[in-house]
């Protein structure tokens, strides 16, 4: 019931900020938004890159447990379930930042090779450093 919930969730916070987003992007230019209008951008892109990839991250879950089940206990199998949706909202939180740095460095004409590697080496530290604490 409860994964059934979070899916229900993420799926409708999908839906909610991709719908914003499309409407916060026909009716007002970034000018006449200002700061709070950009705001709502960079919030509605982070929601909907978390939202897709926990669902996706999710999908991928239950398409590797049907196709390869586990003997093992109930308790060790829930153990095992919280570690790994900890990791995976821990891992699509950083990796949901990565559309706000490339959106924001492309707004300010700044986006190139480097800062595309830059921005590589940065998620690929913060996944590392996910993976060794959790």
């Amino acid at each position: 019931m409860k994964q059934r919930l979070s899916i229900v969730v993420l799926s409708v916070s999908a839906i909610l900020s991709i719908s914003s987003l499309y409407f916060l992007l026909n009716l007002f230019s970034p000018s006449n938004a200002g700061p709070l209008g950009v705001l709502v951008v960079f919030a509605s892109i982070y929601v909907f890159s978390f939202s897709a990839l926990s669902l996706i991250a999710r999908m991928l879950e239950s398409v590797y447990r049907a196709l390869w089940p586990r003997q093992a206990s109930a308790q060790i199998q829930h153990d095992r379930q919280h570690v790994y949706q900890k990791r995976t909202n821990l891992i699509a939180a950083v990796l949901s930042l990565a559309p706000i740095f490339l959106v924001s460095l492309n707004s300010i004409g700044e986006l190139g090779f480097t800062d595309i590697a830059l921005i590589i080496i940065i998620e690929s530290l913060l996944i590392f450093y996910i993976f060794k604490k959790v």
